[in-house]
């Protein structure tokens, strides 16, 4: 013959209490996921001020940039340096043949190795 379960018996106390236990553990689990939430935001936020911060650095200096090409002295740099102009007065000078370019070997000038030779001088050394 089987036995009957036994049966859980439980007073009214014991059932307020593991309810309350069940509904702060509710309250907790989702409180703690607020908490994570509002952390990834606040973070996101710190990156985003970042990316503002870097933007209006960049405004600042393209407008400092943009200030300076409406002056005179820029008009003048930009005479000098791209259009090798000289204000009166003032002595040109062109250094010529300042740097040689370099010399590029061609195949005519290489004396060409055998490969068998080749691959003896990586294997054992010239």
């Amino acid at each position: 013959m089987a036995k009957a379960p036994a049966r859980l018996h439980l007073n009214p106390k014991q059932m307020a209490i593991a309810g309350g236990i069940v509904i702060v553990g509710l309250f907790l689990f989702g409180y703690t996921s607020r908490l994570i939430a509002s952390s990834e935001a606040q973070s996101e936020v710190a990156q985003w001020q970042q990316e503002v911060d870097l933007a209006q650095q960049r405004l600042a200096e393209n407008q400092a940039r943009m200030e300076y090409a409406k002056t005179d002295a820029f008009v003048i740099e930009k005479a000098h340096t791209d259009l090798g102009w000289a204000s009166p007065g003032e002595i040109a000078v062109w250094v010529v043949g300042g740097e040689k370019p370099p010399v590029e070997a061609t195949a005519a000038d290489v004396e060409q190795t055998p490969y068998w030779q080749q691959w003896r001088d990586r294997f054992f050394g010239p």
